[in-house]
């Protein structure tokens, strides 16, 4: 009986978020709380030396990217509930800037992919940024990061992802 409500005590404290603290952007979905690196789960962004093309010229998207996310995150508590750890260690989570989810945000605003291979649970919001034709939906060339990321790796580039 004992060892029941240690494991029903154990389950509700890891669904609890952490407490909401100060957030450092790595870049359009990675951030960093107090030395630990959280990944946005189900999203990926440009990565920050990516390139995109908008209006025939070219666009740092992956830049843009970590610069709205900074700007959502700044003077923000930020507080973020992990869903499971990717295979580099970082902590894979759902994070929030005040009120906002900031996953969701960052696809709406159409500066980042929904990340179907791990789930679907952003493709409403990639759709609104698609037909507001936002962000990377505006752009005349903008390869989803994961095949960027494959692109490089083919080419011999050590890639982070």
């Amino acid at each position: 009986m004992r060892w029941l409500i240690l494991l029903v005590l154990l389950s509700v404290c890891i669904s609890v978020p952490l407490a909401a603290q100060t957030a450092s952007v790595v870049d359009g979905d990675t951030l960093r709380i107090d030395g630990t690196t959280y990944r946005l789960h189900g999203v990926d962004a440009p990565e920050k030396a990516q390139v995109c093309r908008r209006g025939g010229v070219d666009w740092l998207c992956g830049q843009e990217a970590a610069a709205w996310l900074r700007r959502l995150v700044a003077d923000r508590p930020v507080r973020c509930r992990e869903k499971d750890r990717d295979r580099y260690g970082r902590i894979v989570a759902v994070c929030w800037a005040g009120g906002l989810e900031l996953n969701r945000e960052i696809v709406r605003a159409g500066l980042a992919w929904a990340y179907r291979r791990y789930g679907r649970d952003y493709e409403d919001a990639e759709q609104e940024a698609r037909r507001g034709r936002r962000g990377l939906w505006a752009a005349e060339e903008a390869q989803p990061a994961w095949e960027w990321r494959a692109q490089k790796r083919r080419n011999g580039a050590a890639i982070r992802g």
